[in-house]
């Protein structure tokens, strides 16, 4: 069971108008985006609670948006941002109570690798690497209070939007699977792995496809069930 735990850790980390015409039609038109990027932004989970998240740190949804205005993050990212953190109810994804998640190592261990061999310049923050730096190889005890904290947690999630998006071949990796990457809640470890090794997709595009480190890991993920329904 354990090996199976630390495998989903593993692959979880890997895993960034035209105005003329009536009035009515202006309206109609304009209300037909708004649905669209409705259908785009996850709505919020309220059933995710401190006692069942898998992580116990949360913070306030207007973090987000104050974070948003203050940092000129583009429409098209802070939505992906709003669904990321609907799907958690406002759970910290970085951070837990006792320092960075294993999650948070995984991640910035490949975005230094690649901010380091390519000019990536999108994903290139003097002050988020001279903090990261500082946390990387600590423990350290996490408050929600903690602002500075707060905008390391957004300010990470903004990049691993960024890098996803930057990175790997289109509608190969789901926005809704990446809101998954990180743990949300407590959830059975063998009905998790099999909800990953036998979701379907209508397009026929799969991660592993273009992420051969996932398609490995994933490979033994499914021997690793086997073995325990076995």
């Amino acid at each position: 069971m354990k090996k199976i735990f630390f495998a989903l850790v593993i692959i979880q980390s890997l895993y960034a108008c035209n105005d003329s015409g009536s009035s009515s039609s202006s309206s109609s038109s304009s209300s037909s985006q708004k649905a669209e990027k409705d259908k785009k932004v996850s709505k919020r989970d309220y059933s995710i609670t401190v006692a069942n998240a898998y992580n116990n740190l949360f913070f306030d949804s207007m973090a987000l948006e104050n974070f948003i205005v203050e940092e000129k993050i583009s429409d098209s990212i802070s939505r992906r941002m709003r669904s990321f953190y609907n799907t958690r109810n406002y759970q910290y994804a970085w951070f837990a109570p006792d320092g960075l998640t294993e999650q948070a190592r995984g991640f910035w261990n490949m975005h230094s690798y690649h901010v380091t061999y390519t000019n990536d310049t999108a994903l290139k923050d003097k002050t988020l690497e001279k903090k990261m730096g500082g946390l990387i190889e600590d423990e350290f005890a996490v408050s929600s209070s903690d602002k500075s904290i707060l905008k390391t947690e957004l300010t990470l999630t903004q990049h691993f939007i960024l890098f996803a998006l930057n990175n790997i071949e289109d509608g190969y990796l789901k926005r809704k699977e990446m809101e998954r990457f990180i743990p949300r809640r407590k959830e059975d470890p063998i009905m998790l792995a099999d909800s990953l090794l036998n979701k379907k997709h209508k397009d026929n595009k799969y991660y592993e496809d273009v992420n051969e480190n996932y398609k490995k890991l994933k490979a033994a993920l499914g021997k690793y069930v086997e073995i325990q329904k076995a």
